[in-house]
């Protein structure tokens, strides 16, 4: 090997990973496969392990004995010692007459979307009724930041994913922060940023595969029309508009139902929903080689020369690609630019 060769081959990390069964009541055991995909997103309650293997072909290769129920983790060796990136239960099993077996595997974010919620709001700041909504299910709080208000309202027929969903979208709506529930060693958490202690770098040149960048006014609004929620109230409380924008892009209109008829209210929300709204979408994306410890909600540095991404982002959502000695991961970036 030359000098060059053995300088390439120390700066790759050596992967090393597994994926192990465990039955209830019985000893894990080491699952062969072919392919791993651990994936999940900023807009997902639960992180997914998808894995390809196949039937028992010698003693090698022994038969596979999963079941639905059973839980599935992930171990990576990258560090020297076992780590485990992915604890879940197996709720998908697919086979094929190839004898190609592929389990699917939810983590503990799985019981946020199959329970559902009834719950009156106060008018009590989010955090609270977030707290509220979690307690009544059972689901262990890792930490929950404070918040601000958000409206009264009757919620029901949704799953706890969706209502707190719709609760984080209402913030933002009035306040322009963006505030995310993510599950962590099975417990969840609220706030506006996981937490780490490392940041890492994508970079051309180094371990940067391939980036692309994407901007959009699609989505773009450039008047906001507040009125009032009820059939009796359909007059418009306030009206917002960008002018500049609707100049140059044209009258695009958000009408927005609110319950709280206050005037103040109304002016207040409006201005920050134009402010939200009237913005170019910006998208970006980069394929790298994997990182175990990055995953949504991670922020990291990425230096791209055509593509102008220079700077720190936070991973929006993520998809790692496991195959034996080998690691790939594809990261969406959260961008949320203001247009020009």
């Amino acid at each position: 090997m030359s000098l060059v060769e053995s300088e390439v081959s120390t700066m790759q990390p050596r992967y090393h990973y597994e994926i192990r069964i465990q039955k209830p009541g019985k000893q894990a055991f080491r699952l062969p496969f072919s392919e791993a995909t651990w994936s999940g997103s900023r807009q997902e309650a639960k992180r997914t392990l998808a894995v390809k293997t196949n039937k028992g072909r010698d003693r090698f290769w022994p038969d596979v004995n999963v079941e639905e129920g059973d839980l599935m983790e992930l171990i990576s060796y990258i560090s020297g010692s076992p780590r485990s990136l992915f604890t879940g239960m197996i709720v998908d099993l697919g086979k094929s007459s190839k004898g190609d077996i592929n389990p699917v595997a939810y983590d503990f974010g799985y019981y946020l979307l199959n329970n559902d919620v009834l719950v009156v709001s106060t008018g009590e700041a989010a955090d609270r009724l977030l707290t509220r909504i979690f307690q009544q299910h059972g689901i262990p709080i890792g930490g929950i930041g404070r918040i601000p208000s958000v409206e009264k309202q009757v919620i029901r027929g949704k799953s706890v994913w969706d209502a707190v969903v719709d609760i984080l979208n209402q913030v933002y709506r009035s306040t322009g922060i963006r505030y995310w529930c993510w599950i962590e060693e099975g417990k969840v958490f609220v706030g506006t940023q996981r937490g780490q202690t490392k940041q890492w770098k994508i970079q051309q040149g180094s371990n940067l595969l391939e980036a692309t960048r994407k901007r959009s006014i699609t989505e773009m609004r450039t008047v906001v029309r507040v009125i009032g929620s009820d059939n009796d109230s359909s007059a418009i409380l306030y009206e917002e508009t960008d002018q500049a924008k609707a100049k140059r892009y044209g009258r695009m209109v958000k009408v927005v139902e609110v319950q709280d008829k206050q005037k103040g209210s109304a002016v207040a929300l409006g201005k920050q929903e134009l402010q939200n709204l009237s913005k170019v979408k910006d998208e970006a994306s980069v394929t790298s080689l994997g990182i175990d410890d990055v995953i949504a909600g991670t922020r990291i540095e990425v230096f791209e020369v055509i593509t102008g991404l220079k700077g720190v982002y936070t991973v929006w959502g993520d998809s790692h690609t496991i195959r034996p000695g080998y690691h790939e991961m594809k990261l969406q970036l959260q961008m949320e630019v203001s247009g020009a």
